[in-house]
């Protein structure tokens, strides 16, 4: 078996001593130095996502707005498959389509075809206008008073 005088040295213990406290040290300052090493690198991490965070507390929220979009079903006369051309027109918002002219609108309904070119867009812009000033109440009265768009 394993030895721990294999010379049979009467003071080899204090060899073995300093051996055993020799290498305690040497594991402790390994040990600090990957401790110490991940503690600096989960605090430039947090650092980052505290820079990440108060970049995005101070970013105008209407550029998030704009890619979410708005929904345009609430405009009367647009439906689901309408809503989805005006989008891929890139008209996204009640403030996009405020500012599309009405002719604008009707050739995006021409070029999808026979199925969208008996819908009249000619209130759209209005009602676009009100429902992007928030002006929900006056939209409603207005919508009622329609006959389908």
């Amino acid at each position: 078996m394993f030895q721990l005088n294999p010379l049979n040295l009467p003071d080899a213990w204090w060899q073995h001593t300093l051996m055993l406290l020799t290498s305690a040290f040497l594991g402790f300052v390994i040990a600090y130095r990957k401790g110490q090493l991940r503690l600096f690198k989960l605090i430039q991490h947090i650092e980052a996502g505290q820079e990440s965070l108060a970049r995005c507390q101070h970013q105008d929220l209407s550029a998030a707005v704009a890619i979410l979009g708005d929904d345009l079903k609430k405009i009367e006369g647009i439906g689901p498959q309408i809503e989805k051309l005006l989008q891929q027109a890139h008209i996204w918002t009640y403030q996009a389509l405020s500012l599309t002219s009405v002719e604008a609108i009707q050739h995006i309904l021409d070029a999808a075809g026979p199925g969208f070119q008996m819908h009249d867009p000619a209130t759209w812009p209005k009602q676009a206008q009100l429902a992007h000033r928030g002006l929900w109440d006056e939209l409603l009265e207005w919508q009622l008073r329609l006959n389908g768009g």
